[in-house]
């Protein structure tokens, strides 16, 4: 399993403290798991900016980048198309 940090504000913190009887972790992976299995239902790209900017994503923060290797598939693939066979 790995590791990752969650920065929390101060106040949220305090409260949290308040609840030692809470597994705070398993909280967090269940709401992680919740999120991503509504964003696997998510079949567009405008329906992903529209789910993020209702989590309070603001939209100027949304850097829509192609699928990883895409630039590079999309280069051998026009290299390819333009060598001429006999």
């Amino acid at each position: 399993m790995k590791v990752i940090s969650v920065k929390v504000p101060e106040e949220i913190y305090e409260k949290m403290k308040m609840h030692k009887e809470i597994n705070w972790s398993e909280v967090i992976r269940n709401a992680i798991i919740s999120e991503l299995n509504e964003l696997e239902g998510i079949t567009t790209g405008n329906e992903l900016i529209e789910r993020l900017k209702r989590l309070g994503v603001d939209e100027k923060d949304i850097n829509v980048e192609p699928p990883q290797g895409e630039d590079e598939f999309q280069k051998e693939l026009k290299k390819k198309s333009t060598i001429r066979t006999p």
